[in-house]
This record gives C-alpha cells, sequence and structure tokens, in this order.
C-alpha cells in the first residue's frame, strides 16, 4: 500500500493534505497499488482517484475542508445542482475499492449558519420543537461528496461517512456496484444530503448499511441521464431514518426497472417507501419488496412526504425543469407490475397511491399491517398527501387509511389495526 505520510501527510486535522493525497494516488496509479490512510485527522479538498483504491484504517478520518475554494469544478454537470464540486471524484475509471473501517468526515455543517432554521409557511404556526426540526437555509457548498461517473466494479465497504453538506454517494451511469456495511449519517437539518442516490446505473446491490439522512437515504432515478435507465438493483439488511423518504424509486422522467428491496428497517422518517414518476416519459417497474418494518412520523420543514409509510405517485412533476430536458419517448404507462409483500407499517399518514386515469397498472399489497398513530406535527401540512414537486393538491379523505385514486390496477390486502 501507498502510505501518504511518506508524502508528507500531517494527521492533526489542521494541514491541508490536497497536494498531499495527489501525489499518493499518482503513485499509487503508476505501482497499481492501493493508497492507504493511517489513524489520524487528514483534512482535505478535493481528491481525484482516478481510478485507484483507498483503505482507512481504524482510527483514520479523511475530513473535508471547509473553504469551497479547495474543492475546484470538475468536467461535470449535474442536471439538478449544477457544477460538480466534490471531496471525492472518480470519473471514467474502473476497478476502485474504498474500504476499511475509518471515516470520511465532510464537514457538512461548516457550509451552513446553524443558528437560523428556514422555517417554512404552514396551516398553523411553528412551535419551538417544529422550527428545530427545519433546515438551514442553503448556501454555498460541495453539491456532490463522493462522486462516481461512467465507472465498472466499484466496492465501497466498512467505511463510515458523516455531515455531508449534500448528496452523501452519488453514482451516476456506472456498472456492478457494491455498496456494503456501510454507516452515513448526516445531519438531520442539512437540506438535500441525501445517503445514497444512483443514477442511470446497472447492477448495483446496497446491502448491511445504516443509514440516518436529512434527506433521501437511498434513491433511484435517472436524473444526471433522463436517456438511459436505472436497472438491476438489490436493496436488503438496511436500517434507514430519513427526515424525507428512506427508499424512493423514480423522480420525473427516470426509468427504473428490476429493483427488489428485503429485509429492511425503516424508522422516525418523514415517508417510508415512495415511487414517483412523471405522468409521461417516465416509467418504474418489476418491483419486488417483501419483509419490511416501516415507521413514519410527520417532520416539520420543507421536507418532501407527510408520514406515508407506502405512497406511489404517477402525476405531473416537471413543471421546475427546461422542456429540452425532456426526452422524446412515449410511456404507455407509469408504475407498472409492482408487488409488496409482508410488510409492517406504523405511521402518521395514509398509505396513498395516485395516477392519472390508468397510468398505474398491476400493483399488488399483499400482507400489509397497518396501524395510525397520532401526529404533533400534520397540522403543519393538513391532512393531506404530499405530492412534491408536483403542484397538485391530495387531500386524505376522513378516516383513511388506503386511498388508492380512480383507475389505479391494484390489489390490495391490508390489515388495519387500531392505535392501542
Amino acid at each position: 500500500m501507498i502510505n501518504i505520510v511518506d508524502f508528507g501527510a500531517a494527521g492533526d486535522g489542521t494541514f491541508l493534505n490536497t497536494a498531499v493525497f495527489a501525489e499518493a494516488v499518482a503513485a499509487a496509479k503508476e505501482k497499481k497499488d492501493c493508497v492507504y490512510v493511517p489513524s489520524g485527522t487528514y483534512l482535505t479538498g478535493t481528491i481525484n482517484l482516478d481510478g485507484v483504491s483507498l483503505y482507512l484504517d481504524s482510527g483514520a478520518v479523511i475530513k473535508g475542508s471547509s473553504d469551497l475554494s479547495d474543492y475546484p469544478e470538475q468536467d461535470f454537470y449535474h442536471n439538478e445542482l449544477g457544477v460538480l464540486r466534490a471531496l471525492i471524484v472518480n470519473l471514467h475509471a474502473d476497478n476502485v475499492v474504498i474500504s476499511g473501517s475509518g471515516t470520511i468526515d465532510l464537514n457538512g455543517k461548516s457550509f451552513y449558519d446553524t443558528s437560523v432554521m428556514n422555517v417554512p409557511e404552514g396551516r398553523v404556526p411553528f412551535n419551538d420543537r417544529q422550527a428545530a426540526e427545519c433546515t438551514y437555509p442553503i448556501g454555498e457548498r460541495p453539491g456532490q461528496c463522493i462522486f462516481f461517473y461512467d465507472c465498472k466494479n466499484i466496492r465501497i465497504t466498512g467505511i463510515t461517512v458523516i455531515d455531508a453538506p449534500c448528496w452523501t454517494f452519488s453514482f451516476n451511469e456506472c456498472e456492478n456496484v457494491k455498496l456494503t456495511g456501510l454507516t452515513i449519517d448526516t445531519d438531520l437539518n442539512v437540506p438535500n444530503d441525501d445517503g445514497i442516490h444512483i443514477s442511470s446505473c446497472k447492477g448495483v446491490i446496497i446491502s448491511d448499511c445504516n443509514i440516518s439522512s436529512g434527506d433521501d437515504c437511498i434513491a433511484l432515478s435517472c436524473i444526471t441521464n433522463w436517456e438511459k435507465p436505472c436497472e438491476d438493483i438489490v436493496i436488503t439488511n438496511c436500517i434507514l431514518r430519513s427526515c424525507s423518504k428512506a427508499i424512493v424509486i423514480g423522480y420525473i422522467y427516470s426509468v427504473i426497472r428490476n429493483v427488489v428491496i428485503t429485509n429492511c428497517i425503516i424508522k422516525e422518517s418523514n415517508r417510508g417507501l415512495c415511487i414517483m414518476c412523471n405522468d409521461e416519459s417516465a416509467l418504474v417497474e418489476n418491483v419486488r419488496v417483501s419483509n419490511m418494518i416501516i415507521d413514519t412520523r410527520v417532520r416539520a420543514g420543507n421536507w418532501w412526504g407527510n408520514g406515508e409509510p407506502i405512497f406511489f405517485m404517477a402525476v405531473k412533476h416537471d413543471d421546475n425543469l427546461p422542456s429540452e430536458q425532456k426526452p422524446g419517448r412515449v410511456t404507455d404507462c407509469a408504475i407498472r407490475n409492482v408487488h409488496i409483500d409482508g410488510v409492517s407499517c406504523m405511521a402518521e399518514n395514509a398509505i396513498g397511491i395516485i395516477g392519472e386515469g390508468s397510468n398505474i397498472k398491476e400493483v399488488t399489497l399483499r400482507n400489509i399491517d397497518y396501524m395510525r398513530k397520532p401526529s404533533d406535527n400534520i397540522m403543519l401540512k393538513g391532512n393531506t398527501f404530499d405530492l412534491a414537486p408536483s403542484r397538485i393538491v391530495a387531500d386524505v379523505p376522513a378516516d383513511c387509511d388506503l386511498y388508492i385514486s380512480e383507475g389505479a390496477e391494484v390489489s390490495a390486502d391490508v390489515h388495519i389495526r387500531k392505535n392501542i
């Protein structure tokens, strides 16, 4: 292994090691070796792995700089977050492993004024406790923290990642990705700090991870390339907590297919499992979900979701995108062949399935155990389903535990338990 200390690295948490990492990566690439990070706290700006693997020993901390100028713009433009600035980057390079038992500290809160809360307008005023659940106002920050693009055979295992300023892990147009045994712990007041975002990838396994994030824990989309599907995804044996959606499949024009989710616990999340498609040019199909526990609560703030444990939306929500991003394809439906079996839900809102006409087909809910919990926060948005970023408003009918819109093809077996 190539030890960064041999290149002058200082693990005192104050010396900027950006140039040291660049030298170590270059040496490792030449020798076809791995960069080794020993115990200590190593402050750094952007690290370009360039196809080199990284091993973090016990007690090792790679800490992101608090100075945005230490994150130079990369040769990639993100459809939603703009020019790429990241702590760890790997573009067009295969066979990378990040492993060990160390930590990557993304130093996210250094990019926010944590003394101020972004409190939205609600149907009723926010009390102090509710205001404390809101987000910090967004400022300049690295938009993608650990970023892979156009890579094959990527494995990340064992490490802990904390305090993201925005998306934590982002994989884009990659193939054969394995993410195992990760701990991801981001600040619950930081907006957009998704745990793992998989975009237009093929062959992804996410297993044995513990993720707590202000925004989505695990998201599957095609946000960086609407034309390329995201497919063949397995999510298993994970514990997830999110102020937004614990697991979300789809977004705007995404095409997502062949997804298996099993043996996961979702707790204290604003929304549990979500499938979201635009009403045209999008598709989610061939999804199997089983053996899950989902616990949701309504969180105050601008988070998407309103306590729904299981929620499908196939409605127009592309108003914020320029028309030139819309793909030329036409899909005959938005959601089809989705089967959920063996899920226990404890939630502060109903299960909702909302489409346009008959654009949701071949959906089954089997062995669903549902209990409605009282909520201290649901009055902030009202007794509604949250269809953000759609402009459509959908009220939850009185005493409703499962709502299916007219025209949706759904077979449901839901056992309603009374709250004791």
